[in-house]
């Protein structure tokens, strides 16, 4: 029997031993059982909640390793690990027993059955257990955390403006964390609200700032480290820097398996005066709010976000020189004015943060890159290249599969004698061991695996040539229709690019007999062409580099 282990632990569970754990005794079991373990079949996501499931990586390619026929049982400690979602853990179950592998919780020696209404039943019931269990601990968190905001202490997370400080009792313990004014940052934003109160723009206060060198808010591992005009517009929108705490205002929860960020009503925000927290004098606040209030419609809308982009290329591509987006501003040639492409981030954040000032008329890009696409990508010969390689692939799988039928057949015989002898020894005894019971029932459960996984190796090769015809059928109708798609307008070419695209493009600045250009160079991955549901993990040949000027 071929083994499988996975392994998670979740957000709150802070001793990342429980993973060593995990795979510790999950191993210990494997050997027990006289099983087999590749260690490229250990699976593992660390730190990810137990309603995450679009974010993880152990668990998909678990699913992939059962779904190939790699792995005949599958160990985890208990359905929790799994995920804290009913519906989705239970699927996920269902998907790795119909796969023809077997599914074992080490902690109690369990092997999950789903034969019948009763199994199915029980399954759903622990993961309800599960799932409520994940909600009263959000709630418990949630109730202790607006305590601590009602005293206006620190909940979590960092404030620019403030530092964390930590206060303790007589023995050295840890018992608050409060807010202090950090003094030196607290001058950058009555700056900053002192400068847009005097009828500064947003871009023009970043700009400022990173040519000085002031260090910005910390934002992680994510950013560069630079001011922008969004965080100027979040900092002049902050109700703490005048001494009102608001709390409660967002709410995390999970969507479509994964976590997100809502509005709460307005109603239920807490709302605290901190009057020693305050940076800004009311005066300032109500000025800069004034002018807020004062825009037009028309450019409060377009710092509306969500909006779907307008132009070809924007969202997908960007400057190799700082990472930032490529995107679309206002130029001239010679009087007239046009769009043109360039970066992002040197346009709002300053030369600073980007030395990139090349823009390029957005009209000769686009036209690059689509004649490209065309000429090179969307055609015929293409096609019949990843069909090929389509070809290939499942034939090379069911020869593989071929390989593995004498042994399978001598294990399905092997598990029968087996199981033969084992009712031997019970119809002569005049007890019922339990040991033999179980032994038989796990001979049983493995007799079942092994046969799945050979009725599905013997129709394999019949229904491949068949399967083939379908993903050729299905490849040159997509063809069709993203060549289609490309002539008519940008937001339909947007769709192409998008399907086509295997990652953003890079906008490189170069030298040329003509004068400056972009280079653009991509990676175009023709997977989505062919991509079956049934097999979805075979059909993705990969990718070239395509590069063009403008």
């Amino acid at each position: 029997m071929r083994a499988a282990i996975y392994a998670r632990r979740s957000t709150d569970e802070h001793q990342a031993a429980s993973l060593d754990v995990q795979v510790s005794e999950a191993t210990r079991y494997v050997v027990g059982k006289g099983w087999s373990l590749d260690p490229a079949h250990v699976f593992i996501d660390d730190a990810v909640s137990r309603a995450e499931f679009k974010k993880r990586r152990g668990l998909p390619a678990l699913l992939l390793a059962v779904e190939a026929g790699l792995v005949d049982v599958v160990v985890m400690r208990d359905e929790t690990r799994l995920g804290g979602d009913m519906i989705r853990t239970g699927l996920v179950i269902q998907q790795v027993i119909e796969a023809g592998a077997s599914l074992r919780y080490y902690f109690t020696d369990e092997v999950v059955h789903l034969d019948g209404a009763t199994d199915r039943f029980l399954v759903a019931a622990r993961n309800f257990a599960a799932e409520l269990e994940r909600e009263k601990i959000s709630q418990r968190t949630h109730e202790h955390h607006m305590v601590k905001a009602r005293r206006g202490l620190v909940v979590g997370g960092r404030c620019f403006g403030y530092d964390n400080v930590e206060a303790k009792d007589d023995q050295g313990r840890r018992v608050r964390v409060e807010y202090v004014i950090n003094e030196s940052q607290a001058e950058v934003i009555r700056e900053v609200f002192r400068r847009y109160a005097n009828g500064e723009g947003l871009r023009g206060i970043a700009k400022s700032l990173n040519e000085r060198g002031v260090p910005s808010p910390s934002a992680g591992k994510r950013g560069t480290g630079s001011w922008s005009g969004g965080a100027i517009y979040e900092i002049l929108h902050r109700e703490r820097y005048r001494g009102v705490i608001v709390w409660n205002r967002y709410e995390k929860t999970y969507r479509g398996g994964t976590k997100v960020r809502i509005e709460r009503p307005e109603a239920e925000w807490l709302r605290m005066e901190a009057p020693h927290l305050r940076i800004v004098e009311d005066d300032v606040w109500d000025n800069v709010q004034a002018r807020f209030h004062g825009r037009s419609e028309e450019a409060r809308r377009r710092r509306r976000p969500g909006r779907p982009p307008r132009y070809l290329l924007t969202s997908l591509a960007r400057c190799s020189v700082c990472g930032g987006p490529i995107g679309v501003a206002n130029g001239r040639q010679g009087k007239a004015p046009i769009k043109v492409y360039g970066c992002t981030y040197h346009r709002e954040r300053g030369s600073t943060v980007c030395a990139n000032s090349l823009r390029r008329p957005m009209e000769a890009v686009d036209e690059v890159v689509v004649a490209w696409i065309r000429r090179h990508v969307l055609t015929e010969d293409v096609v019949v290249a990843v069909l090929r390689e389509v070809r290939l692939r499942l034939r090379e799988r069911a020869r593989e599969g071929e390989s593995e039928l004498p042994q399978l057949a001598a294990e399905v015989r092997k598990r029968e004698q087996e199981i033969k002898r084992l009712v031997d020894i019970l119809a002569s005894a005049d007890t019922q061991p339990e040991a033999v019971l179980e032994r038989i029932s796990e001979r049983e459960n493995e007799v079942r695996s092994l046969k799945t996984r050979l009725e599905v190796l013997r129709t394999a090769p019949s229904v491949i040539d068949m399967e083939v015809q379908r993903i050729e059928a299905e490849a040159r109708r997509r063809l069709a229709n993203l060549r289609s798609l490309l002539e008519r307008n940008p937001d339909q070419a947007r769709e192409v690019m998008s399907t086509i695209l295997d990652g953003p493009l890079s906008f490189t600045p170069i030298r040329t007999d003509d004068g400056p250009r972009y280079e653009v160079r991509g990676s175009i991955g023709l997977g989505k062409l062919v991509v079956t549901d049934r097999f979805s993990n075979s059909a993705s040949p990969a990718g070239f580099e395509p590069h063009f000027r403008d």
